[in-house]
């Protein structure tokens, strides 16, 4: 039984989350969990710190092992050793990919609103991006809508952009939706009759809920689990998520085809990322390998935060929060607050609740302009924490 409830002082260790906002204020904004990392992990970092050498690392095959036992064992995925490469990160990651499977001036489709970083690595590497909004159910989740899709690669045809490449987020950041395989299969079948690729972001794989918010059963599905899609995908993923490393930038790549894996050694060689971090290897062979009974407390945890968050942000006017699929992450209209409380837009209703009542959230316009009107909360605190947050944003409403 590991503890969740107790509240730990984050400030002073260079906390994006925790240090950037004034004392005092609860932040229920940046994607990391605030609970203490699976004790095996601390002792595992501890003991190599003990060691006085911190020298260039050779790495070995555990590291991949632990890997591929976690996709099998997790989520019935057979993986062999090659189909495994190890990468700097998410984010790094997928503009590796936006490099090497498109050229300058084309364009990269995006399905939005969509995590932040997508728009980035896209427009920082000087390719443009086609966005298509997605549409929603009568209950607030995301829908592939794959007509639309073609309409918008046939209207950047028309306009003389290419687009060679998607990024897709599965499951989805920030609307908390998990894509069916049906699903998934369709949009990578798109891909490949448009003669494209898809780098497939699956950082939240290991947070999907036994029901989606229809309270039907779920299960994630991997895009590399769908073979006949394999010349066209690759997969970018890691522990980051499941278990809090973000700091420690490391990711992997599932890429199961020969042709798009060596286009990506070779671009992770030509980047000289062909050495692991002293302890970001050793974190995640530990954590794949001794943290399961771990996070499936949190899972449990965090679904009894995402209810009781819910029942609390559907009580007040002006707001409509989505019950999501999978991550910890709440999608939320909010509209209807900013409306009341006379603010001109989302991004001013998120900085008066900082300034005014105390509590950080997200506005979802940073999500691409679908987001506007929106915001996204993350429930993974403890409950005592969130609860106390929402109990501010309720008093300001």
């Amino acid at each position: 039984m590991y503890d969740f409830d107790t509240i730990m002082d984050h400030r002073g260790t260079g906390s994006l989350k925790w240090d950037t906002v004034k004392e005092g204020v609860i932040p229920l904004w940046v994607a990391d969990m605030d609970f203490p990392c699976l004790p095996e992990l601390r002792e595992a970092l501890r003991k190599r710190a003990d060691h006085p050498f911190y020298g260039y690392q050779a790495g070995g095959d555990s590291y991949y092992e632990a890997i591929r036992s976690w996709y099998g064992e997790r989520h019935g995925l057979e993986l062999d050793r090659t189909h495994i490469l190890a990468g700097p990160g998410t984010v790094l990651s997928l503009g590796i990919a936006v490099r090497e499977f498109s050229r300058e001036g084309e364009g990269v489709l995006l399905l939005t609103p969509v995590y932040t970083p997508f728009f980035e690595v896209v427009r920082e590497n000087r390719r443009r991006v086609v966005d298509v909004p997605l549409a929603a159910d009568p209950a607030g989740r995301f829908i592939l809508d794959i007509d639309n899709i073609e309409e918008a690669l046939d209207r950047a045809g028309a306009e003389g952009i290419r687009t060679p490449l998607a990024l897709f987020c599965s499951p989805h950041n920030p609307g908390g939706r998990v894509w069916t395989g049906e699903e998934i299969a369709a949009f990578l079948d798109l891909v490949r009759r448009r003669n494209m690729f898809a780098a497939v972001d699956e950082i939240h794989g290991d947070f999907v809920y036994p029901e989606n918010a229809a309270g039907k059963p779920q299960r994630f599905v991997s895009a590399a689990s769908l073979p006949e899609f394999q010349d066209r995908t690759l997969v970018i993923s890691g522990a980051n998520k499941s278990f809090n490393l973000g700091g420690l930038h490391i990711s992997h790549f599932v890429i199961k085809d020969g042709a798009p894996r060596r286009i990506i050694q070779a671009a992770l060689h030509r980047e000289a990322h062909h050495q692991g971090d002293v302890f970001a290897e050793l974190a995640v062979e530990t954590v794949y390998r001794r943290g399961a009974a771990w996070l499936d407390e949190v899972l449990d945890y965090l679904r009894e935060n995402i209810r009781r968050a819910l029942e609390r942000l559907n009580g007040i006017p002006g707001i409509r929060a989505f019950t999501p699929d999978g991550t910890y992450l709440i999608w939320a209209d909010v509209r209807g607050l900013a409306e009341r409380r006379g603010c001109q837009n989302t991004a001013e209703l998120v900085r008066r609740l900082e300034d005014e009542a105390a509590v950080k959230i997200t506005a979802g316009s940073i999500y691409g302009p679908p987001g506007e009107g929106r915001a996204r909360i993350n429930a993974a605190a403890p409950r005592k924490l969130l609860l106390e947050g929402l109990r501010r944003l309720e008093a300001w409403a």
